[in-house]
């Protein structure tokens, strides 16, 4: 039986039924939603289009309740991105919210700098299924930000340890070709720290212009590959194999706008978050008025329709919304080749693509 995994292409075909609707053109809910609660961060990364910008956003509280509304009961995965959603006010009642509404899996990415606070942690034990901690100034030798964060996740673990919690703490590496030599250093300190599981995904160029492409990755698998043979005690390495490699993707649509609903603090619907916050990829507008059957809205659909691997700028980020729209597009011109489904393998949090 194959290990489980958090990323995988394949992983939106786990949602059977809610292919097999969309490829017969039936209307479906997302199964996630990734939601930003605010566009403020405590840091400014390079490259961030949320925390550069000289305009923030943040969701009202009617808002989110609307929304978790409208979704709940269909939607069982909730991601909560930003910005830094630990600094939104809205973020313990988010997630307590979120659960109370039927939501299954409540995931939360980020940096990790507010996880001593009370009012965060609490939160996170008492409702979130796992954080995602991203670790992106790891490979910046002038920075001293990662000493305080590892500081913190053995904070967040001894609680977790100490309570009943079923939080799961996870890591997110940025690779490139020049990282290659320090990953596994930074990546056992991670570990050491009390990380259960962490994630390495390739760096990428151009998130500001809404052209984000990856930086050579020469070199980062067969590493990644020769240490996760050597993990014991539970900890696990994962990584979505397909977006290191150069193989064609082909879509006549981006179908994964259908399964992963992204939705900025700014209150409007992207194509995919790999460009979330740029104009060219609104779907919707839910800041003003909004109708409840917002996601089948004609011009809705009709701007998912004119994305395809032909003319999508951002395809070379080999983000996870391309490559789910790479395999259902081959699924709905075979909806039953019922191998594509046997092969999806097993995943962790799989309501969170």
């Amino acid at each position: 039986m194959k290990e489980p995994t958090v990323a995988s292409p394949k992983k939106v075909t786990w949602h059977k039924e809610k292919v097999m609707a969309f490829c017969h053109g039936e209307p479906i809910y997302p199964a996630t939603l990734e939601l930003d609660l605010t566009s403020q961060c405590t840091r400014v990364c390079e490259n961030c289009p949320s925390s550069r910008s000289r305009f923030h956003s943040n969701l009202e509280r009617g808002f989110v309740d609307r929304l978790l509304g409208v979704l709940g009961g269909h939607t069982r995965g909730l991601l909560l991105t930003g910005g830094e959603p630990t600094m939104s006010e809205l973020f313990p009642w988010t997630l307590s919210e979120a659960r109370r509404r039927g939501f299954e899996e409540i995931a939360v990415v980020t940096n990790g700098s507010l996880l001593h606070q009370e009012r965060v942690y609490q939160a996170l034990l008492r409702d979130a299924t796992t954080i995602r901690i991203s670790l992106y100034d790891w490979a910046d030798t002038t920075c001293t930000a990662a000493l305080p964060t590892l500081r913190k996740i053995e904070e967040l673990r001894k609680r977790i340890d100490d309570t009943t919690s079923d939080l799961k703490i996870g890591v997110s590496l940025l690779t490139s070709a020049d990282r290659s030599q320090r990953l596994i250093h930074i990546a056992e300190t991670v570990r050491d720290a009390g990380a259960h599981w962490i994630y390495f995904h390739p760096v990428c160029l151009g998130w500001g212009k809404g052209v984000p492409v990856q930086v050579s990755q020469n070199n980062v698998i067969p590493v990644l590959h020769a240490w996760r043979q050597s993990l014991e005690n539970g900890f696990q390495a994962y990584w979505a194999e397909e977006r290191y490699k150069h193989t064609s993707l082909n879509f006549d649509a981006y179908h994964g706008a259908h399964f992963l609903l992204i939705i900025g603090a700014d209150g409007l619907n992207y194509l995919g978050a790999e460009v979330k916050y740029q104009p060219d990829f609104i779907l919707a507008d839910l800041a003003g008025d909004w109708s409840e059957n917002f996601l089948w809205h004609p011009e809705r659909l009709a701007r998912i329709a004119s994305v395809t691997s032909e003319n999508y700028a951002a395809l070379g980020s080999r983000h996870r919304g391309a490559l789910y729209s790479h395999v259902l597009d081959a699924l709905m011109k075979d909806p039953h080749n019922d191998e594509a489904f046997k092969s999806s393998g097993e995943y962790l949090f799989p309501h969170v693509l």
